[in-house]
């Protein structure tokens, strides 16, 4: 008796994917950059007093939202 095992996606899904992955990333890094805005606005809007309170230097800001350390 013979097996035969199958591995991965068929050959058409797997076209597919290739066909719309640019598109796909594009629409993830809309969707990063817009996340990354938000941290941005929120962390920006606090006073030194409250940002201080959770360990956070202004001049931090920009790295902490980039390098995504700091989750809302």
């Amino acid at each position: 008796m013979s097996t035969l095992t199958l591995s991965g996606a068929p050959t058409g899904s797997r076209r597919r994917n290739g066909f719309f992955r640019p598109l796909t990333e594009f629409l993830d890094g809309i969707r990063l950059a817009r996340a990354m805005a938000h941290r941005y606005d929120v962390l920006s809007r606090k006073s030194d007093a409250e940002l201080a309170a959770a360990g956070i230097k202004r001049e931090d800001i920009p790295s902490l939202v980039v390098n995504a350390k700091y989750v809302l």
